[in-house]
């Protein structure tokens, strides 16, 4: 009799443990989630958005260099892309890698166009 109370209670405090792993689990795998899609989406907005259709890669790096900013996207609807270009602190402007919160972010603030931009990261 004492071994099958024991042994009873030994499978209720590993299921209660294993309740609890779940449910920390499942709480914090959605918050880790969301603070990565909105940190992305929030440099997104902060950098200023420039058009430039049809432009060539010179003209959208001079485009990109007229603006005078740190971070600079430039949006080719004909061609449906967007370029994200940095500069540092001498004054060099160069292509930067998109991220998928930055394309979608884009995306989001030109959906009334109907057009779907894709990242081109040359």
């Amino acid at each position: 009799m004492d071994n099958y109370y024991a042994t009873r209670l030994n499978c209720d405090l590993a299921h209660s443990f294993m309740e609890g792993t779940k449910m920390k689990t499942s709480l914090i795998t959605p918050l880790i989630l969301a603070t990565l899609l909105f940190s992305t989406s929030t440099l997104a907005a902060m950098a200023p958005v420039v058009k430039c259709n049809d432009c060539s890669a010179t003209a959208s790096l001079d485009t990109a260099k007229a603006l005078a900013s740190d971070n600079v996207y430039v949006v080719d609807f004909v061609n449906a892309t967007a370029q994200k270009y940095i500069s540092d602190d001498k004054g060099n402007t160069v292509v930067a890698k998109m991220s998928l919160g930055d394309i979608t972010r884009l995306n989001q603030q030109f959906d009334y166009r109907k057009t779907h931009l894709r990242a081109l990261n040359r």
